[in-house]
């Protein structure tokens, strides 16, 4: 390992520049899942900069009933185990597996910052300072500037970050008096209300519904304004454990057969439908949104029991007694409590190159996978290669937004898949990766299946080809494509 100087301490008052091999910028679920694999690929030194007091991101705000939408085993930082992989054995998720709450998220990122990053030795912090791209980190407590320098790279962990209703408004004007709140300000044993209107209709929206049901809330004192209606993926099928080996590589095989026999996006999402790889939450409407929320099939019962769903369009204005939107207005009495969960998540922005000549721009590579693709890109960061061949192992994964961007995304992982399989030492990192759960599954049970497993792998290989061929029907013409050949399983 290359001898160097440590990092000159970072107390605003006393340094005036501070420089390391990789300067982090966002302390959330993406920028510690790259520093923890750049941390055991490299020998490298790291600032890490938050505009936060401490590390965990958009977790600092969220509500506090918040629970991963996909399974533990499958977020976090790769070298350290999210939860214990058990199954949850009451509640609407009881029978798979476990799904951290804000509690159990922030400790484990405590632990993670203390135990690994900051023990390393190789990491220093930069809490309660604002990044500027000059290359100044300015204190949000004094004002005070520091020069920051990368020797390598500057790392831009900010760019896919997760945008709350805590931080970011209703997005819409509200009259003083009416009682809007975003979902962590909801007490339903203390405010006193005449019921609730849940505004959005993404995964946010869903907690919050199933957190007033779970309250005692009377459903018909419940409305639920929903502008689209989603698509939801069933977490019955995405269990990345060996017990729900055929539920979920039977979910991939669904998929690819769905695709193959479809005739367009729409009939291949309501394929999917009647082989409960997706869930919608209202059978009369077809879905029009997809933006990989997950939910349970109980999760969705329960959900709809609330029946006065408000389909006008989005929210223009809270006005003092009536709700105004873009098809119609809703008149509401005063003690009525509006909980907004209408901030856009993930956003979908513009894809840009991942590595840049001094820069490095955390994207998904993929499909709704944050915290995989970080570690990824850190992996392929300590490859020996040029910043041309890096950015072709990895094209970016846009976040989707629509049926037909799951369509899009599926084609450019199957060609990322490719080329990962095609690096020796990638295909050895994926083979131990904690956040590649399904790959590590498939390559376990391939290599012993019972006769079960065996038709399923079959039917999954065999649907391969005719799927990916189908899909590439349907996308732009100026889309790169994955031809059906180039196709590989997770794993392998």
């Amino acid at each position: 390992m290359t001898e160097r100087a440590p990092l000159p301490e970072t107390t605003s008052s006393t340094v005036s520049i501070l420089e390391a091999d990789y300067v982090v910028v966002g302390a959330g679920a993406v920028g510690l899942a790259f520093v923890d694999v750049l941390l055991d690929q490299t020998d490298a030194d790291i600032l890490l900069i938050d505009r936060r007091a401490e590390p965990g991101g958009h977790w600092r705000d969220a509500y506090p009933f918040v629970r991963l939408h996909n399974v533990s085993a499958l977020y976090g930082v790769n070298s350290r185990p999210l939860g214990s992989g058990a199954l949850d054995t009451t509640g609407l998720d009881a029978g798979c597996m476990e799904r951290a709450g804000l509690t159990e998220i922030l400790d484990y990122y405590d632990t993670v910052f203390r135990e690994t990053l900051l023990a390393s030795g190789r990491v220093r912090w930069l809490p309660e300072h604002d990044y500027r791209p000059e290359g100044v980190a300015v204190s949000l407590v004094d004002g005070k500037a520091l020069s920051i320098r990368a020797r390598r790279r500057v790392v831009d962990a900010t760019f896919t970050d997760a945008r709350l209703p805590k931080t970011h408004g209703p997005g819409f004007p509200v009259a003083l008096g009416v009682r809007c709140i975003s979902p962590d300000a909801l007490e339903v044993r203390a405010d006193g209300a005449s019921g609730y209107t849940v505004i959005g209709a993404g995964k946010t929206a869903m907690d919050v519904a199933l957190h007033l049901l779970s309250q005692g809330v009377d459903p018909d004192d419940i409305a639920w304004v929903r502008p689209r209606e989603p698509w939801l993926l069933n977490c019955r099928r995405l269990q990345p454990a060996e017990p729900f080996f055929e539920d979920t590589v039977g979910g991939l095989a669904d998929e690819m057969e769905a695709a193959s026999q479809a005739g367009s996006v729409d009939e291949f999402f309501l394929k999917l439908e009647a082989a409960g790889v997706v869930l919608r939450l209202d059978r009369a409407v077809v879905p029009t949104m997809f933006r990989c929320a997950i939910a349970g099939e109980r999760e969705v019962e329960a959900l709809r029991s609330v029946r006065d769903v408000v389909r006008l369009g989005h929210v223009m204005a809270l006005e003092p007694d009536r709700m105004v939107l873009e098809h119609g207005v809703l008149m509401f009495d005063r003690d009525r409590v509006h909980v907004h969960c209408t901030a856009d998540g993930v956003p979908r922005k513009t894809p840009v190159p991942i590595f840049q000549k001094d820069r490095i721009v955390p994207q998904y590579v993929r499909r709704c996978a944050p915290v995989f693709a970080a570690a990824m890109i850190a992996r392929i960061e300590a490859l020996n290669l040029t910043d041309a061949e890096k950015n072709d192992l990895c094209q970016t994964v846009p976040m989707v937004d629509e049926p037909a961007h799951w369509v899009q995304a599926h084609l450019i992982e199957g060609r990322n898949r490719l080329r990962w399989n095609g690096v020796p030492e990638l295909r050895t990192w994926l083979a131990t990766s904690r956040l590649d759960g399904f790959g590590k599954m498939i390559t376990r049970v391939a290599a012993n299946p019972t006769p079960a497993q065996a038709a399923v792998l079959d039917r999954y290989r065999r649907a391969l080809q005719p799927g990916y061929a189908r899909m590439s029907e349907w996308v732009s013409s100026g889309r790169p494509q994955v031809g059906a050949t180039t196709a590989s399983l997770p794993g392998g």
